[in-house]
């Protein structure tokens, strides 16, 4: 009797056991949310609009673009049954209905956050390809579905959702890389080019710039709002991908870098089955995130 005693006082035993009960009914599952929105306000959750996988999937790190008049949504596909994620996009309507869904990038490798920039005029996308041990470049060939692989940005690195911003006359690149004494979650790198796609990128003196498990890994594209740049960056600090800071960056060159946060976006108090959000990303008035879920295995 004292050894059940002893066990059931374990410390968050009940809490533990809560969870087992309910992961018999429920898993965690990423979705994307979608809403028109003009200002930089950040949202309530009940003004997004939720685009849900079928039950053998998540979708996760929406990045929005514009062609033709249409918006797209690129994303990480991840189907459980391989649990290796492929880039895919959907087409939208105006009232944010998905009217086409197709795969648009496979690897023998895991691929996601597959961060788009346009450059002299044509179509680029770096996915996250760090089991390739590389950060990759791809070219669109045919929008939206065509795409062929360019070349190697920097080779023998592990490397997680590179981000570019070209600003201060130069390109930048912010990525978290896996290495001794860091992680994906907390080590933030920074290196720069003149040239995006035919120059050599050059580490920061400063590697790593941001030593945080609360705002290292990006989390979107790094957008201008009136007070500077504002560089999204994923609060891992409860679980992983747990809410999105919002970082303004105060000096960026070549020799030195600083942020500071200014808000943050957490999951819903109001809402248990909404666990997390790691993307934030703009194009136009389509403001695209994402949510891991609590959902019903049936």
């Amino acid at each position: 009797m004292k050894k059940l005693i002893d066990f059931l006082h374990k410390p968050h035993f009940f809490q533990r056991l809560w969870k087992k009960i309910v992961s018999l009914f429920h898993f965690e599952q990423w979705t994307l949310m979608v809403m028109r929105r003009n200002d930089e306000s950040i949202p309530a959750w009940d003004e997004f609009k939720s685009i849900m996988p079928p039950l053998d999937r998540f979708w996760a790190d929406p990045f929005p673009w514009e062609h033709n008049g249409k918006q797209y949504l690129f994303y990480e596909e991840l189907l459980f049954s391989n649990n290796r994620g492929h880039i895919s996009c959907m087409t939208l309507n105006e009232n944010l209905d998905v009217i086409k869904n197709e795969v648009v990038l496979q690897r023998p490798y895991h691929l996601s956050y597959p961060f788009l920039f346009k450059y002299e005029n044509n179509l680029y996308m770096i996915p996250e390809s760090y089991e390739s041990n590389a950060i990759e470049l791809y070219q669109c060939v045919e929008f939206p579905g065509n795409w062929e692989f360019k070349k190697t940005l920097i080779p023998n690195i592990r490397a997680v959702d590179a981000t570019l911003l070209e600003a201060n006359g130069k390109w930048w690149m912010f990525a978290n890389i896996f290495e001794e004494g860091g992680s994906s979650h907390d080590t933030l790198h920074l290196y720069y080019s003149s040239n995006p796609i035919a120059g050599s990128w050059t580490p920061h003196p400063s590697n790593p710039i941001v030593k945080n498990i609360k705002n290292a890994r990006p989390a979107g594209r790094i957008f201008l709002s009136e007070r500077g740049w504002i560089r999204p960056a994923q609060d891992c600090s409860q679980r992983y991908g747990y809410a999105i800071n919002f970082n303004r960056i105060i000096v960026l060159n070549e020799k030195e870098y600083t942020e500071t946060t200014e808000t943050t976006f957490l999951p819903p108090k109001d809402k248990q089955s909404i666990l997390a959000t790691h993307t934030w990303n703009k194009m136009g008035n389509l403001l695209t995130s994402d949510a891991q879920y609590w959902r019903r295995k049936f």
